[in-house]
Parts: C-alpha cells; sequence; structure tokens
C-alpha cells in the first residue's frame, strides 16, 4: 500500500513515539562496518553479512558472530568514536525536531 507525502507527514507528526534503524537510517554509516574496519576482520565481516541479509542467519546471532570476531575492546570503540564520528544522514534532524501540526 502506498502512502502519500502528505499522509506520511500527519501520521508522523501524530505518533506518539517513533522508531528508527539507526545503521544507515539515522547514521550514513553501518557500526559494525565501520568497527571492523577500524579494528580488522573487515573481509570477515562483510561475508557475514551477507549471510544474514539472505536470511541463513538470524539478526541476533548474525551479530553476536561478528562481534565475537572483530572482537572490540572499549578503548577501540572510543577512539572510532573520536577519530571517525557518524554523520548524520541528511534531513534527519529536520524530520526528528519537526514541530507537530
Amino acid at each position: 500500500m502506498l502512502v502519500s507525502h502528505s499522509e506520511l507527514r500527519k501520521l508522523f507528526c501524530s505518533a506518539d513515539a517513533v522508531c528508527f534503524d539507526v545503521d544507515g537510517t539515522v547514521i550514513r554509516e553501518e557500526g559494525i562496518d565501520e568497527l571492523a574496519r577500524f579494528c580488522g576482520g573487515e573481509d570477515a565481516v562483510s561475508e557475514m553479512i551477507w549471510r544474514a541479509v539472505g536470511g541463513a542467519v538470524p539478526f541476533k546471532a548474525d551479530l553476536t558472530e561478528r562481534l565475537a570476531l572483530v572482537q572490540p575492546s572499549r578503548e577501540q570503540v572510543q577512539r572510532l568514536m573520536v577519530e571517525h564520528p557518524p554523520h548524520l544522514t541528511p534531513g534527519i534532524k529536520e524530520l526528528v525536531s519537526h514541530p507537530q501540526e
């Protein structure tokens, strides 16, 4: 069912709560990919992603496996955030701060 832009806007503005997928939606980056690139293991993580996208592995199990492969320390995660901060998707700030009509 296609919804018009005005219907979608009205629905969004009248909602009590809205949930967003952060990776690739609110921010442009995919967090696990960035972490794997930063910590090593990018190729193995990329291969695992295609299994999850195909539905062969449940998301939670896939994420657990990818994090186990990368094994990031708290310091590495903090350093990644400082050295390569995420970038908001264009228009997301305006979308979430839009006053209700």
